[in-house]
């Protein structure tokens, strides 16, 4: 559905001890994404406490903290943000580590393709607001079962001769389907 207003940029958190590399590619998305830079793992996880970040993109070699333990930290603290490691190097227990600890949503080489690089952005930006989405419409969906299940309790407590059988199985559904909507958040 498209409203006429222009979505506006999503943000986009970029990592990498060195200084030309975090030039070079702010300059490639600056146009597209709403970017923040940080040098370090810590100077990321601040940059995360001060802003709505979408998208994590980080080296996985640094001095202190490596990609795949800043992204540990990002997918406990700010589960929505989208998780994503580059490297020039192909460390194959890294690509494992960064998966199954940190969660992510890609893996990238260095050197990437500067399209490529931008589509993957792309890509990621798409499935955080995905993500947002749908814990919105669990949430929605969560009020309104609560709703409804009221309103049956009110139904039972008025009029005894409605199909007291019928709204009992509808609140016991109801509070079945809660539960697992509340797992779901």
């Amino acid at each position: 559905m498209m409203t006429g207003k222009t979505q506006p940029k999503h943000s986009i958190l970029l990592v990498d001890d060195e200084p030309e590399i975090l030039f070079s590619i702010k300059g490639l998305l600056r146009r597209e994404f709403n970017l923040y830079t940080a040098e370090s793992g810590a100077e990321a996880l601040e940059l995360l406490r001060q802003h709505p970040i979408h998208v994590v993109m980080t080296d996985q070699r640094m001095p202190e903290m490596t990609g795949v333990e800043l992204m540990g930290k990002v997918k406990n603290e700010y589960p929505d943000a989208i998780r994503m490691v580059f490297t020039g190097y192909a460390d194959i227990k890294a690509v494992i580590d960064a998966i199954n600890k940190g969660g992510l949503f890609r893996y990238i080489t260095k050197p990437w393709d500067p399209d490529e690089l931008v589509e993957v952005l792309r890509e990621a930006a798409t499935e955080y607001d995905r993500l947002v989405e749908r814990r919105r419409l669990l949430t929605d969906l969560h009020d309104h079962v609560e709703q409804g299940q009221r309103y049956a309790e009110r139904m039972l407590g008025q009029s005894p001769d409605l199909d007291a059988e019928g709204l009992n199985r509808f609140n016991e559904n109801a509070t079945q389907l809660l539960s697992r909507l509340q797992s779901q958040r």
